[in-house]
């Protein structure tokens, strides 16, 4: 059962329910809120830069001022839809992360938004950072984690997918919260969840096949425009697994996205990939993100530090420097 201040930040959260059923506006809704919130507000021990690659791809750094040198990365990217842009509370999440051990280095995604550019807009410009990290900024992949959150962990398992592929070499890990993988809503946690699911779904109805036409008809997925739904790069359900670095994931049993994470995490573990899937009851879709706030969050998070030190650690011995 979900604590006090899970209940409440749950009905916080229904505040802001972007369901095209009960919000024909929902597009412009998650514009407006995520522009509320695009100042960076940083304590004075971090330090914060506004990058740009040579290809026009926008980013942020967060570092620690008395760690700048930190050789270690954690590469982050940012969820919405890929309708809503980089807002300062993606700061607040991660810079915890530059305190840990001789520090780390936050980089932020802060990629183009839908509907106004589409796939394969966005995962150009996850791979054409990555690129900036490895070959410009001279961070080595090994020491590179991945971190990202509903449409986030899309684009991160797409990149990574992308990046074994192309037979390169893959990131130390990755830690993904409620990824969105399946394009053709094809889980049966969509429609066992629609009634649960406080931002997405409805409280007093059911999921039928004309509601979910019109879902994945709606301008919540216009990111993806006229590209095949069943593509693994869009929906990394369908990708195959092999080579892919260890995992952790965090999901509510609440969200209907429940079976986006389950059968990714399958395939992971069928592939013999280290995979960790921490499903916590009751909870909503990427209640990680409420870390401050809430005691099943804060249980999450830390998790998530222990999977990150821990590999590290791992990677510090093998190496012997960064």
């Amino acid at each position: 059962m979900a604590s006090v201040r899970g209940k409440i930040c749950s009905l916080m959260t229904s505040a802001q329910n972007v369901n095209p059923s009960a919000h024909p506006d929902a597009v412009e809704k998650m514009k407006k809120m995520a522009a509320k919130y695009m100042g960076v507000k940083l304590p004075k021990d971090y330090v914060f830069e506004k990058k740009t690659t040579t290809n026009g791809t926008k980013y942020h750094i967060i570092q620690r001022s008395d760690r700048k040198n930190a050789r270690k990365v954690l590469y982050y990217i940012h969820g919405g839809c890929y309708i809503a842009g980089l807002t300062n509370n993606y700061h607040s999440f991660v810079r915890d992360f530059c305190d840990m051990e001789e520090g780390i280095t936050v980089v932020l995604l802060d990629y183009k938004t839908a509907p106004e550019y589409q796939y394969p807009v966005q995962l150009n410009e996850a791979l054409d950072l990555w690129n900036e990290l490895t070959e410009n900024r001279g961070y080595r992949a090994e020491n590179i984690v991945i971190g990202g959150d509903s449409s986030g962990g899309n684009l991160a398992l797409a990149m990574m997918l992308k990046i074994r592929d192309e037979g390169r070499k893959m990131p130390a890990g990755a830690f993904l919260l409620s990824p969105w993988t399946d394009m053709t809503m094809s889980g049966k946690s969509y429609a066992q969840n629609y009634r649960k699911d406080v931002e997405i779904g409805e409280r007093k109805a059911d999921l039928t096949d004309k509601k979910r036409k019109m879902l994945m008809k709606s301008d919540i997925y216009s990111f993806i425009g006229d590209a095949d739904r069943t593509s693994p790069y869009l929906s990394p359900l369908f990708a195959s697994y092999e080579g892919f670095p260890p995992m952790f994931f965090a999901v509510g049993e609440s969200e209907m996205l429940l079976d986006d994470t389950l059968g990714v995490v399958k395939k992971l573990e069928d592939a013999n990939i280290p995979v960790i899937c921490d499903r916590k009851p009751d909870m909503f879709h990427s209640y990680v993100l409420y870390k401050n706030m809430m005691p099943e969050s804060r249980e999450s998070y830390l998790q998530i530090k222990r999977f990150v030190r821990e590999y590290f650690d791992i990677k510090d011995k093998q190496n012997n420097v960064l």
